[in-house]
């Protein structure tokens, strides 16, 4: 089979989030449908999609979101002509693993499933470069007695072999067990070989026991192990008259013809989308990955490992930052000066207003360096370099009178100082207004300064998106900052690439000619991180090299590019439902949160923007689950609630209080 690329990648459908790896895992059990649907075709054997994948297809031509496997059922006697072909149809990398071939099997239904794991080159790429182990479900439909009575002995003797498989699962239940035993073997009239695993010996009993009134002419069907378990999955012969095929992800699988009645007998109202099932095993690759791992003896390590040392702040100064303190070292400068004359040292007055215009003059260059001629700061500059000029001739002009009216005579430094304030003191008041007048004229200009660099040096604030679809959670973010005096901002989309099943790389992307129309996009090569070191960076792909199915250009990667910025904020590209982690309903939307929260992204950004304060909270229990409760109330300060640009204008939660979060986080000191 072949798939989109866009199949594999993260999604959030139905407001639950899918991982890569799980369309990876969904891919693999389509590829191996298509040699069972291959046989089946070949052999003009019937068979039906049954369970969430029968619902997942009617609903959307599509799995159900949380749903991790592939459920088909054929009636008994179509079942039997399958076992009798399937194994010699299999391609070598698949197996069937049935009761009726495999005698230490003790399910009660069948399987047929990629029994290898690893990285072999031609498995992985015909299973979508899934390196685990996976398989489809088959079940089998029986029927059920046409007597009631008949029926209701069958569920009595089925129970107490259900009573047996559960007193199995407690070892100190070994005296209870024994007594089961007896009992069923006596009213059966059979033995079991206690030398034995009593697990395939109950199956194969149970088995034999389901298939006891097929071909009486009942009018009912059942799938036995949900029947008699949950009392579900009986339906009437006639639902299964006239089958179809209808789309599920790239073909076309058949399912019943009164899809509703099978549906109704497994779901009851089947179009109301309940998250259930809890968390279970799910997703089904947790042990497989540990033992993949071992067998690769670590050479091989897929997860991310938090360190403290990622929560790390480097400190960064860029050239907006230098500019504004040497404005305030300038102004500085100009406060002492004022305490100096006011003291009457005209001497240190003067040597202050060189070295301030020294300095004026070389802060202007390296402004023209930077920004080239013709700036307003440099033009300011430059009248705050003459407006020096002047304080300094005035004092000069003023000390040469002050010499003229002295006395012969030697005089200490501090005589000097009292005969200098005596002096100015006794300037005319039209004198002395006009000397404050022009001592106070380079202040003016440093005021007029500071206002002018704010403007030529605006607030950078750099997005970093790697999809133009992802963009839309950026995007009024974006416009919002675009519109503010005071900011600047640069779109620059990042490369990205594909990976294969043991995370090399495949093919490379870069969408930057795919964004919306209107707004200025700079290519990632023409922007130097290290000699911009931009006031913001933001970015909306958290997973550094941790996600399985693909990867942003790891110069990118989040713990890189918090080297060339003051502050490093993301915010996802989705909006999930809200997730309460204690929640039986939502145990598979919280553990998929390991696949976007404990990621490289979280812990290395400065601020991560949420949707709502309740999904701060579901954050915050997951990075405690992951990293302990001391980082928690680290990432407490680091994790905001205040919303989600994908939410619009919703009260509370949308782009006007995202924007409010992020104005505040960026002018912070």
């Amino acid at each position: 089979m072949r798939f989109e690329r866009e199949f594999f990648y993260d999604e959030v459908r139905d407001g639950f989030y899918i991982p890569g790896i799980m369309k990876r895992l969904w891919a693999a059990e389509l590829t191996i449908l298509s040699e069972v649907d291959r046989i089946c075709k070949k052999y003009d054997i019937p068979y039906y999609a049954v369970g969430g994948t029968l619902l997942g297809a009617v609903r959307d031509g599509n799995f159900i979101p949380w749903d991790d496997d592939i459920d088909i059922m054929m009636l008994r006697e179509d079942y039997n002509r399958f076992v009798e072909v399937v194994v010699k149809e299999l391609p070598r990398e698949l197996a069937f693993n049935a009761l009726e071939v495999n005698d230490s099997f003790y399910r009660l239904w069948a399987a047929v499933g990629k029994h290898v794991i690893g990285f072999e080159a031609d498995i992985l790429k015909k299973y979508q470069e899934y390196p685990f182990r996976v398989s489809i479900d088959i079940f089998k439909i029986d029927e059920l007695a046409k007597n009631s009575k008949d029926e209701l002995f069958q569920k009595q003797i089925l129970n107490m072999f259900s009573v047996i498989l559960q007193i199995m699962e407690k070892s100190d239940k070994n005296m209870l067990l024994h007594k089961e035993l007896k009992e069923i073997e006596k009213l059966l009239q059979i033995q079991f070989d206690k030398g034995r695993d009593l697990r395939p010996q109950i199956a194969y009993f149970m088995n034999q026991i389901f298939q006891e009134f097929n071909g009486e002419g009942g009018d009912w069907l059942a799938v036995m192990p949900f029947y008699i378990g949950q009392g579900i999955c009986k339906y009437p012969k006639s639902a299964f008259e006239n089958g179809k095929r209808i789309p599920f992800c790239g073909m076309q699988i058949p399912i019943p013809g009164d899809y509703d009645t099978v549906l109704k007998a497994e779901f009851g109202d089947y179009h109301k989308k309940v998250k259930a099932g809890g968390g279970h095993d799910y997703p089904c690759i947790k042990k497989q990955k540990k033992e993949l791992q071992t067998l690769l003896k670590g050479a091989w390590d897929p997860d991310y490992h938090f360190s403290e040392e990622d929560l790390v702040r480097p400190k960064i100064q860029n050239f907006r930052d230098m500019v504004l303190f040497m404005v305030e070292s300038l102004m500085s400068s100009q406060k002492q000066f004022f305490e100096e004359y006011s003291r009457g040292d005209i001497s240190s007055c003067l040597l202050r207003l060189s070295n301030m215009q020294e300095e004026a003059i070389a802060f202007g260059n390296s402004i023209e360096q930077k920004k080239g001629e013709g700036t307003n700061s440099v033009s300011i500059l430059e009248e705050y370099c003459d407006s020096l000029y002047q304080v300094y001739r005035t004092l000069m002009e003023l000390k040469e009178l002050n010499k003229e009216g002295e006395e012969r005579g030697e005089k200490n430094d501090r005589e000097r100082r009292i005969e200098e304030i005596c002096f100015l003191k006794d300037l005319s008041p039209s004198l002395q207004k006009e000397l404050h007048r022009i001592l106070k004229k380079p202040s003016y200009y440093l005021k007029k300064l500071r206002v002018a660099l704010e403007k030529d040096f605006k607030r950078q604030v750099v997005f970093l998106p790697h999809s133009a679809k992802h963009f839309e959670s950026l995007r009024p973010l974006v416009d919002a900052l675009i519109n503010t005096e005071d900011t600047e901002c640069k779109i620059i989309p990042i490369p990205y690439y594909d990976k294969n099943g043991d995370g090399s790389p495949r093919e490379i992307h870069y969408e930057g000619e795919n964004f919306p129309k209107g707004y200025e996009i700079i290519d990632y090569r023409s922007y130097d991180f290290a000699t911009e070191l931009p006031d913001c960076i933001v970015i909306n792909s958290p997973y550094d090299e941790f996600n399985p199915v693909f990867s942003v250009d790891a110069r990118f990667y989040s713990r890189e590019i918090k080297k060339y910025t003051k502050r490093l904020v993301y915010i996802p590209w989705f909006v999930t439902d809200e997730i309460k982690p204690k929640s039986e309903e939502d145990e598979k939307a919280f553990t998929n949160m390991e696949y976007y929260v404990t990621v490289p992204g979280v812990f290395h950004s400065d601020l991560t923007i949420v949707q709502s304060e309740g999904m701060k909270k579901a954050y915050l229990a997951k990075i405690s689950e992951f990293a302990g409760k001391a980082i928690k109330k680290k990432m407490e300060k680091k994790i905001s609630g205040a919303g989600s640009c994908l939410l619009g204008e919703k009260e509370g939660q949308g782009s006007k209080e995202v924007l409010e979060c992020f104005r505040r986080f960026l002018v912070k000191k």
